[in-house]
C-alpha cells in the first residue's frame, strides 16, 4: 500500500518521496530527508485509512440497498434537472437487491441482476393502471429491454453508490468499479421521407394543438421536453422568436420559426388559455399537453412506421444537413454538445453519391 522512492537531488542531498494507496481514499504523498521517517509517516497514514475505513464497514453493515435508494429519492433526485429516469428505474434495484446489507453487495451480484434485467419480459402498458391505453379484452404486449436501456438502468444504481461513498461515507468502495456496460446498438437515425412528412402532416392537421406542436417541432429541431416548458413571456410573436429556458444541456437557447410554423403558432396563441403560461398544455389548463396518444394514431392513420416523435428532431437535423448546415450550425439550432450531430452530416454526404457520379463522369469519362 506504501511506496518509498529514493531521490537525489543537484546538491547531492537524498530525498526519499512517499506515497500511501488504499482502496476507498486518496492517495497521500509526502517527502522526507531519511528512509526511516518516510516509512513511519506511511505507517501512520495507513493506520489512519484503515481505522476510516473500519468505520465505513460498520456503516456499510448498517444500512442496505433499500435504504440507500430511499435515502437517494428523498435528498438526490429533487436537485437533478430532471430525475425521471431514476425515478422510473430505481424501483425494479429495489425490489432485487434492496434487502442486501452494502457491506454484502458486489460487482457479482449486480453483474447477476444485470443479466436478469436484460433477459425478463416486461409490458409497458399496464392492465391496472388509471392511464392505460388498453381496453376490455385486450393482452398487453411483452417486450425485452434494449441494451441502452439497461444501461440506463445501471447508470441509476452506480449513482447512488458514488453518493453514498463520496457524500454519505456509507462505504468505502463502489462496486460498481468492476461492473461494466454492455454493447450499445447502432444510433438511431430515423427520419420521415417526403412522401411520409406529407402524410403524417395530413393527420395531425385534424387536431390544430398536436399539428401546431409536429410542426414547430419539425421546423427547429427542439425536443418535446423544451416545447412542454415554453412559457408565453418567451415567445415573441412579431419577431418569431422562442426562448427556451430549459434544456437538456441547462443552457438556453433560442429557436426562430418562419413560415408555416409561425403562422401555425399566431393561430394557436389566439386561442390560447389566459389561465397559465404554457404555450402547449392540455385543454383542462393542468399540466402539459399530453400529445403521446394523439401522434401514435396519426401515425398509424399515416401508415408511418416505426417512427417516434424524437424522430421529427432527427428528420429536422437530417434535412438541415442536406441543406448544407455545418456541424456548427447543427449544435446552434438543436443544442446538441456531444458528436451526435456528424451523423447527419454523414446522411447528406451519402445523398451527395448522384452529384459526385455526374461530376466524375464529367471530368473522367464513362
Amino acid at each position: 500500500m506504501a511506496s518509498i522512492r529514493e531521490r537525489k537531488k543537484a546538491d547531492g542531498t537524498r530525498v526519499f518521496n512517499v506515497q500511501v494507496r488504499m482502496i476507498g481514499f486518496p492517495a497521500r504523498t509526502a517527502s522526507f530527508r531519511s528512509n526511516k521517517a518516510a516509512k513511519a509517516w506511511a505507517t501512520t497514514i495507513e493506520a489512519q485509512m484503515i481505522e476510516g475505513k473500519h468505520f465505513r464497514n460498520a456503516e456499510a453493515r448498517r444500512h442496505t440497498v433499500a435504504e440507500a435508494i430511499d435515502r437517494y429519492v428523498l435528498e438526490e433526485l429533487p436537485r437533478k434537472r430532471n430525475g425521471n429516469m431514476h425515478r422510473a428505474t430505481l424501483p425494479w434495484w429495489k425490489e432485487q437487491l434492496g434487502r442486501i446489507k452494502l457491506a454484502d453487495i458486489s460487482a457479482a451480484s449486480i453483474v447477476e441482476a444485470r443479466g436478469k434485467l436484460e433477459r425478463e419480459p416486461y409490458q409497458r402498458a399496464k392492465p391496472n393502471s388509471k392511464r392505460t391505453s388498453l381496453k376490455d379484452g385486450d393482452v398487453a404486449r411483452t417486450f425485452k429491454r434494449t441494451s441502452s436501456t439497461v444501461n440506463r438502468y445501471l447508470a441509476s444504481l452506480a449513482h447512488v453508490f458514488t453518493v453514498a461513498r463520496k457524500e454519505w461515507h456509507w462505504i468505502a468502495h463502489n462496486p460498481f468499479d468492476g461492473v461494466s456496460k454492455l454493447g450499445e446498438n447502432k444510433t438511431r437515425t430515423r427520419h420521415l421521407s417526403d412522401d411520409e412528412r406529407t402524410r403524417l402532416l395530413k393527420e395531425s392537421a385534424n387536431d390544430p394543438a398536436l399539428h401546431c406542436f409536429v410542426v414547430i417541432a419539425l421546423s427547429t429541431a427542439c425536443r418535446a421536453g423544451e416545447l412542454l416548458k415554453l412559457t408565453w413571456p418567451d415567445v415573441n410573436l412579431k419577431e418569431g422568436q422562442l426562448l427556451f429556458r430549459e434544456t437538456k444541456n441547462a443552457e438556453p437557447r433560442t429557436a426562430w420559426l418562419h413560415g408555416e410554423a409561425l403562422r401555425l403558432l399566431k393561430e394557436h396563441a389566439r386561442v390560447r388559455r389566459i389561465d397559465t403560461d404554457q404555450v402547449f398544455c392540455n385543454p383542462s389548463g393542468r399540466g402539459p399537453l399530453d400529445y403521446n396518444k394523439s401522434f401514435r394514431a396519426a401515425c398509424v392513420a399515416a401508415k408511418v412506421e416505426g417512427f417516434r416523435f424524437h424522430d421529427l428532431r432527427h428528420t429536422a437535423a437530417t434535412e438541415l444537413a442536406r441543406m448544407g448546415a455545418t456541424e456548427q450550425q447543427l449544435r446552434a439550432i438543436g443544442g446538441w454538445k456531444s458528436g451526435v450531430v456528424s451523423r447527419y452530416v454523414h446522411l447528406a454526404a451519402n445523398d451527395a453519391k448522384e452529384v459526385l457520379a455526374k461530376m466524375n463522369k464529367k471530368i473522367l469519362g464513362t
